[in-house]
């Protein structure tokens, strides 16, 4: 009878997810997906601000301007009606000023943001606990341009980002190569992207491919039968990161160039071939080297075939396309999309650092994705696909854009 009994209130404790009741206790635990949640616990709230010591040394008044600035943010969302009777879930606040190492000397904005990370509440030995990272997030960046684009094509070049929402002021993109939907809000006229014309898009593997002979005509090639000096494990290793980078480069817009070079890499008997017996051979450069040479001609040959017209006309670009070495198309060709750079004159470097000219928020979910549900995880995200919704807390976080 005792057991039964344990059976009994055991099962009425560890309840599946089939519906969600209101009045539920507090310590209601529910299973999953084969995890354990208590969605009905009070919600936690956490609120922080980090500065970089840097920024903080160097521009205290801006810093501070900028303090007050992200504190409203934080506030706005913190105190957004979604968050006001919390349940089953942790919501942080993060508002961070961060180094500005991190930007190039033309770049003299203070990087900043307000991250809105959310923490599906689980039972760990029956009591509240949380995963280190959160389920759900939503991060606003300020005055940072390149998060409005996904992994560049080539240096700063990129795959044009597609119009998939508009909400209020704010703009929906998706970045294509970047799964994140954003959001994106300024107070200007100016576009946020410049076309890039098919001559300016050749001319830029042409100038990295160059670059590269030229560095390595520089460095100097090793004749086949010359004796070389066992490289350390600390310069392989570098050596063959120094190549993975340049190799994605260039399969971006060769992959049969990237598959030969690759060839020639594992033949030399790089770390990656892990069944060669010269470990320690060098790169076989000349092979390399006439691998880009001949990237190089044949990037030149397909240029030199447009009229003046075409190569001043927009480039538009497939990562699939195999009838030339450049991977460019006829403008609306299916499966390709415009190449663009960002606009640089979208941030006025003649206003205050502290000034806040440009808005993208960057959320965990897909363009277009929406949540309806709440069990387990979900809960997170319905919370999160509901405050993408919140039109008056947005306007708001508009308004945040200085004049």
């Amino acid at each position: 009878m005792k057991l039964f009994l344990a059976a009994i209130f055991f099962l009425a404790w560890l309840t599946p997810v089939t519906a969600q009741p209101e009045g539920m206790p507090a310590g209601t635990i529910l299973e999953y997906d084969g995890e354990l949640f208590m969605p009905y616990s009070a919600g936690v709230i956490e609120a922080s601000l980090s500065v970089a010591p840097d920024v903080a040394r160097m521009r205290p008044s801006q810093v501070n301007l900028l303090k007050k600035k992200l504190a409203r943010c934080s506030s706005l969302l913190e105190n957004d009606a979604l968050f006001s009777s919390l349940r089953g879930l942790k919501a942080a606040f993060h508002s961070r000023i961060l180094s500005m190492n991190s930007t190039t000397e033309k770049e003299k904005w203070i990087p900043s943001e307000v991250e809105t990370a959310l923490y599906a509440t689980l039972a760990i030995d029956s009591l509240p606990g949380w995963n280190p990272e959160p389920d759900a997030w939503v991060t606003l960046y300020f005055n940072n341009p390149k998060k409005l684009v996904g992994t560049p094509v080539i240096n700063d070049i990129y795959v044009e980002p597609r119009e998939s929402g508009k909400l209020n002021n704010w703009l929906e993109l998706d970045r294509i190569s970047v799964p994140n939907r954003i959001f994106a809000a300024k107070n200007n006229a100016l576009r946020f992207f410049e076309p890039v014309s098919r001559e300016d898009f050749i001319l830029t593997p042409i100038a990295y491919f160059q670059t590269s002979i030229e560095k390595a005509e520089k460095k100097g090639i090793r004749h086949p039968g010359e004796e070389f000096t066992p490289r350390s494990s600390e310069n392989k290793e570098i050596e063959r990161l120094k190549f993975s980078n340049d190799l994605e480069k260039i399969r971006k817009i060769d992959p049969e160039l990237a598959e030969k070079l690759m060839q020639a890499y594992l033949e030399a008997g790089m770390p990656e071939a892990a069944s060669t017996s010269h470990e320690n051979a060098p790169v076989d450069q000349i092979i390399v080297l006439n691998s880009w040479r001949e990237a190089v001609r044949k990037l030149k040959a397909e240029m030199n075939a447009m009229s003046p017209m075409e190569r001043r006309s927009p480039a538009w670009w497939s990562n699939t396309e195999e009838s030339n070495v450049s991977g460019l198309t006829p403008a609306g060709y299916s499966g390709s999309r415009p190449l663009v750079r960002l606009n640089k004159n979208l941030i006025d470097q003649t206003k205050p650092t502290s000034s806040i000219q440009l808005i993208v928020a960057e959320w965990s979910m897909l363009p277009g994705s929406e949540f309806g549900e709440t069990p387990g995880y979900n809960l997170a995200f319905e919370k999160l696909s509901r405050l993408s919704q919140q039109e008056e807390l947005w306007e708001q976080i508009y308004n945040l854009l200085d004049p």
